[in-house]
């Protein structure tokens, strides 16, 4: 049990060609088991230069490697466009998502963002952050997508919590890499979403270690202002996505674009590959 339980991790990783460390793999086990069991099952488990994989999956350990090289420049340019989005004042929590966050990126992949923004200012920071990386020439859209910006998911102070409670959810949420955090948004972000600790039993930590800073309160006039134009821009960018929408999320708390949505994919091959290992024993 001991062991299928790593295998299972390892297997899920697998799906996206990534190898893991020992410190990895307690981080992401699917199940319960403590760090000695975790040592002592893993000492009679092959690795390569510090690396866990599949049997006969030794491949992925240097497509890992060179991922981690095209990442490299992707984060560094994420951090600076981060720099400037933090400039907006509704913008609390700005985080890499996907594969970059895991530095797993290919070398035409793009940047993932998810922006967790002040409740009833969604649209309107949507509306920003969209206008500035069209302005600066880094927004990402069909036929412009390597090292583009995508901020593909983004969030309301009033809807932390993710609806969809599964696997692959809690992955996106663990492996979120935050670079931005005002006010200790990220450790509430973590808080509201303790379920995943029911897939992810060690991964899900609430000791945020990101410098903080602090909101400044708004005069009640100023709010009434920007609830106006909140509304105005919700009803003007739904009304223009509304012809082109398929399986994106559009909601007054949020924001959910997945141009090529593989959730439902990987958890169908991930249940595939643990039913096997249940035949197999």
């Amino acid at each position: 049990m001991k062991k299928l339980a790593i295998l299972k991790t390892l297997h899920y990783a697998d799906i996206f060609d990534f190898p893991l460390t020992a410190d990895e793999i307690h981080k992401y086990l699917v199940e319960p088991l403590t760090i000695e069991v975790l040592k002592e099952t893993l000492s009679q488990m092959s690795a390569d230069g510090g690396y866990y994989c599949l049997l006969g999956r030794e491949e992925i350990i240097r497509i890992r490697q060179q991922r981690e090289r095209w990442s490299g420049p992707k984060l560094k340019k994420a951090r600076k466009v981060v720099s400037l989005l933090k400039l907006i004042p509704w913008i609390k929590l700005v985080g890499v998502t996907g594969a970059l966050a895991m530095e797993n990126s290919d070398a035409d992949g793009d940047i993932d963002l998810m922006i967790i923004t002040s409740p009833q200012r969604l649209w309107l920071t949507r509306g920003l952050v969209v206008t500035f990386l069209r302005l600066i020439g880094q927004y990402r859209r069909p036929g412009k997508i390597k090292d583009m910006v995508c901020p593909n998911l983004m969030i309301s102070e009033e809807a932390l919590e993710f609806p969809d409670h599964d696997l692959f959810t809690a992955h996106e949420i663990v492996q979120m890499k935050p670079v931005f955090d005002r006010g200790g948004v990220c450790q509430k972000f973590l808080e509201a979403n303790q379920w995943v600790k029911e897939f992810l039993p060690n991964a899900i930590k609430t000791n945020s270690k990101l410098k903080t800073q602090n909101s400044k309160p708004q005069l009640k006039s100023q709010n009434l202002l920007l609830n106006l134009l909140e509304r105005f821009a919700y009803r003007l960018q739904l009304k223009y996505m509304r012809s082109k929408q398929t399986t994106e999320v559009t909601t007054p708390s949020i924001i959910r674009f997945h141009p090529q949505d593989i959730r439902r994919r990987v958890l169908e091959e991930y249940q595939r590959r643990v039913d096997s290992l249940k035949i197999s024993g």
